[in-house]
């Protein structure tokens, strides 16, 4: 495992300033974004003020391609221009890959020319906080 932190640390990461924090973790507010190796679909999102907290996020649209929000026209403005933004899920890792799951209901938005980000609540219905990315057919189970 320290290799793969290590590899992590070396690859160019991003500062990401989260002015309010995330969802039920308000007292962390600067991140780093960073590429894991070996892979395209999944980064680590680290704490800067703890660099044992980190969090895995993948973009929705490999797994949900319609997946859709609305942004608060506060939330808009303070994040610049929309083709600018990206939009990211957590990942709950698992050892067994048909329980890896990502939360739709809480996504990540950056705008990495700026160094911003926030969490927005989804109240969606259609959504959950625990959407399967692989079922035990993709899996190859």
């Amino acid at each position: 495992m320290d290799n793969s932190i290590a590899e992590v640390q070396t690859v160019q990461q991003k500062k990401i300033h989260f002015p309010k924090g995330l969802i039920g973790l308000e007292n962390y507010h600067d991140f780093t974004l960073a590429e894991l190796p070996d892979q395209t679909l999944f980064w680590l999102l680290q704490s800067l003020e703890d660099e044992h907290f980190g969090l895995v996020i993948t973009n929705p649209f490999w797994f949900m391609p319609d997946y859709d929000f609305e942004l608060t026209e506060s939330e808009a403005k303070q994040m610049g221009e929309k083709k600018d933004l990206d939009i990211f899920v957590t990942v709950n890792v698992a050892a067994i890959p048909e329980n890896i799951t990502a939360n739709l209901m809480g996504p990540i938005i950056l705008n990495q020319n700026i160094g911003i980000g926030f969490q927005t609540l989804v109240s969606d219905r259609k959504y959950t906080t625990q959407y399967k990315l692989m079922s035990a057919k993709t899996a190859g189970g």
